[in-house]
């Protein structure tokens, strides 16, 4: 499971660190990508993919946008 939940995270910093997703991405687009878009989906279930958004906020390394409707994800700036 723990293994699991790593691969999780490294999809999310991977999708996130792509190109299409320099103004972040929300929830349902980790997990689903469209035909004309280039990044992978992230694997997992949706349990999971919370999961380890979670970690990935309190480790530092996502940030939240929550100034819309929906919860926007993205890179947190590195120093």
């Amino acid at each position: 499971m723990e293994n699991d939940i790593e691969q999780v995270k490294q999809d999310i910093l991977q999708a996130l660190s792509h190109p299409e997703a320099e103004d972040g991405l929300y929830l349902n687009n980790l997990q689903v990508v469209h035909e004309e878009e280039e990044r992978r989906v992230v694997r997992g279930t949706q349990l999971e993919i919370l999961e380890a958004l979670k970690m990935l906020i309190e480790e530092g390394r996502v940030k939240t946008d929550e100034s819309g409707e929906d919860v926007i994800f993205s890179l947190a700036p590195t120093n």
